[in-house]
């Protein structure tokens, strides 16, 4: 009888543990986590509500052309040479190289002087190149080729003021230095008179600086007035009429 009351005590605490763990069981709510504030800055909020479409960049690749068997961009300014090298085993192989493009040589700088001289009469691109090769070894010869490129072209006064770059840019107080600003002045101002727009006042400054007066200024002045008539007299003789007027003379 005991044994039988025991049994039943047991039986029941069972279904009284079972029924806890039902899941019809009510079970308390569990604690909802604490909502974490987001912000935004201006400009997290400008993207977030107007997205802006960023076009990928795309840029073209030169063209280029097949030369001797390699690709090579045709823009480019070199000459593809191919070359063959002996690799000291009793092989060769061949190797490219993109060669910088030369200048080309002026045609009248493989004239001599004497045939320069002579086209010089009437060709004024000879008279300058002969001039301007001159002017180390006779700077007389190459004052006089170079004004009659100017004669012979007036349009173009750039070998006069070539000249006064070149042979007359030393400065100093060395009586080479006082020449070399007396033929400035002088040249600039026969190019002047010829048309051009160089400008006169920092030479007349650099010469009242240097101790020239009035006087040698208008000493000056007549040299600029011989370079005219010289330059009227070869195109007089050449083309038979003159840009030079007489009243500058």
């Amino acid at each position: 009888m005991k044994l039988t009351l025991l049994s039943l005590a047991v039986i029941a605490a069972c279904l009284i543990a079972v029924r806890s763990i039902s899941p019809d069981s009510p079970r308390p709510p569990a604690a909802a986590p604490s909502p974490t504030p987001i912000t935004h800055t201006g400009v997290e909020q400008e993207h977030r509500t107007s997205p802006v479409a960023v076009k990928p960049v795309t840029i073209d690749a030169p063209e280029t052309e097949l030369v001797m068997g390699i690709e090579v961009r045709r823009d480019r300014n070199c000459t593809v040479q191919r070359h063959y090298v002996d690799l000291g085993d009793g092989t060769v192989t061949d190797a490219y190289s993109c060669v910088p493009e030369k200048a080309a040589l002026d045609d009248y700088e493989h004239y001599s002087d004497e045939e320069l001289r002579v086209l010089s009469y009437n060709d004024a691109h000879a008279a300058s190149v002969l001039g301007k090769r001159l002017v180390g070894v006779d700077l007389e010869g190459s004052r006089a080729l170079l004004l009659r490129a100017v004669a012979l072209r007036p349009a173009n006064l750039d070998p006069v003021m070539w000249l006064a770059a070149q042979a007359h840019s030393l400065r100093g107080d060395s009586p080479a230095a006082q020449d070399a600003r007396a033929n400035t002045y002088v040249l600039t101002r026969t190019a002047q008179a010829m048309g051009s727009a160089e400008d006169i006042e920092w030479v007349l400054k650099d010469l009242e600086r240097s101790g020239f007066g009035a006087d040698d200024i208008a000493g000056l002045e007549e040299q600029v007035k011989n370079n005219l008539k010289r330059i009227r007299e070869i195109q007089l003789e050449v083309h038979g009429v003159s840009v030079v007027d007489e009243v500058l003379l």
